[in-house]
């Protein structure tokens, strides 16, 4: 091409103009383009929308004494953006804030709430505001006073409560502080006697006497000292068992519980009171053992009962059969049953020894013929064994042990035709009447 065509061709570029048409199909080639993007990136990195609860809202500084008072609400943080950026974003990176940079001085604001931490995707919070009460944070100092109860709603004790420091100061907002009435040491005596030191965390109260919990208070702790000393005396209890027992019966034994309890009342009367006695408890026919409560009779006048607390003690009343009674018997034979034919045994030791109880016209009228002590060889083979003696007795008696040396018999089971051959065979048997 000559320079001249040359020259003509880019004259005739610089002097081109798209028309109408050429403008329609080069904007409808880029939404096109633009549509085949989108299509592509949605299949490979589609929308997502991803809800973060619970997250705590949090106030900046305020100017001066300046304090909320306002519990504030969990926010709720929406992310929404491509599924990759927005798993990308942890909750504990993202930060709720409640801007409070308008506010300069007390009283009742709506301020926003904004979210940061989560990147360029789009956010929403709920609340996207809040209200909040703002306050003057103030001080005041108020003197200690104890509040003292005891464990037991009767027990009597001097006690003496001195605490280490005799005021606090009390810090929170004024709304707060002005409800404080007093700042109380509430300490408990127990049924501890003697000097100790014991820390109490003070407590502040309103004129209603309830705790006013939005208040700090310092120290938080009071070492106090407490001196307790008991009242009263403890004496013994006798039980007052009145009354006898069906016929063949006795009492074996009474016993209060507790043993002892603590009265109060002037010394002079104290001085001379060694025990007192139940209220009586009736045991006439009995023929079983008995609990009963009852109460303290014949307390001098002036004289009160501390412990236990509602005046009231434990007769237990052992009742026993007086006609049972118990006897050794030493030298009884020891026999072998159930030897197989063909067979025979001999038994170490060959006597022993067993207590027997029974009535006693019983044991008056028992004979040797009437007791029979054995071992059941029943079923075993010749050897030797180790085995609990049994024994028999007329009715109306039992056996009631034998001696540790007698609880065991050794026993030989040897065939008529050969030796026997040791098994070492523990066969037990148990007592029986």
């Amino acid at each position: 091409m000559s320079q001249a065509a040359a020259t003509s061709r880019l004259q005739d570029l610089r002097n081109w103009r798209p028309n109408r048409d050429q403008l329609l199909r080069f904007g409808i080639s880029i939404l096109l383009s633009i549509l085949l993007w989108g299509w592509v990136t949605q299949l490979q990195d589609p929308f997502e929308t991803r809800t973060l609860s619970g997250n705590t809202v949090e106030v900046g500084n305020l100017p001066g004494n300046l304090q909320i008072v306002t519990a504030l609400p969990d926010a709720r943080v929406t992310v929404s953006g491509s599924r990759s950026e927005v798993r990308d974003v942890r909750q504990s990176e993202i930060t709720v804030s409640a801007d409070t940079s308008g506010i300069s001085r007390a009283g009742t604001y709506q301020v926003p709430l904004t979210v940061t931490g989560a990147n360029d995707n789009e956010v929403t919070v709920e609340p996207s505001e809040v209200t909040i009460q703002v306050d003057d944070r103030v001080s005041i100092v108020l003197p200690v006073s104890i509040d003292k109860t005891e464990a037991s709603g009767n027990l009597v004790t001097n006690s003496e409560v001195n605490p280490r420091v005799s005021q606090v100061t009390v810090t929170g907002p004024s709304s707060a502080v002005n409800r404080v009435r007093e700042v109380e040491l509430p300490i408990v005596i127990d049924a501890t006697t003697g000097s100790y030191d014991t820390s109490i965390t003070p407590i502040a109260v309103d004129s209603a006497g309830q705790p006013v919990t939005e208040v700090d208070i310092l120290p938080d702790t009071v070492l106090v000292e407490v001196d307790v000393q008991r009242q009263g005396r403890s004496v013994s209890v006798i039980p007052n068992v009145t009354g006898a027992p069906a016929e063949g019966y006795a009492v074996q034994q009474r016993r209060a519980l507790p043993d002892t309890i603590v009265v109060d009342g002037p010394d002079e009367l104290l001085a001379n009171l060694l025990f007192v006695n139940t209220e009586p408890v009736d045991v006439s026919g009995a023929t079983d053992s008995s609990s009963t409560m009852v109460g303290i009779a014949d307390l001098p006048e002036g004289v009160t009962i501390i412990e236990p607390a509602n005046g009231e003690v434990e007769v237990r009343v052992a009742i026993e059969n007086s006609t049972i009674s118990s006897q050794m018997l030493t030298g009884l034979p020891v026999e072998i049953r159930g030897l197989a034919i063909g067979t025979s045994g001999t038994v170490t030791p060959d006597t022993i020894s067993i207590d027997v109880s029974a009535p006693a016209e019983i044991l008056q009228q028992m004979t040797p013929a009437d007791i029979t002590v054995f071992v059941d060889v029943t079923g075993l083979e010749p050897g030797v064994y180790i085995l609990s003696p049994g024994v028999s007795l007329p009715p109306g008696a039992t056996w009631q042990a034998t001696t540790v040396a007698d609880s065991r018999i050794q026993v030989v089971v040897e065939s008529d035709s050969e030796m026997a051959t040791p098994i070492n065979t523990d066969v037990g048997a148990t007592p029986s009447s």
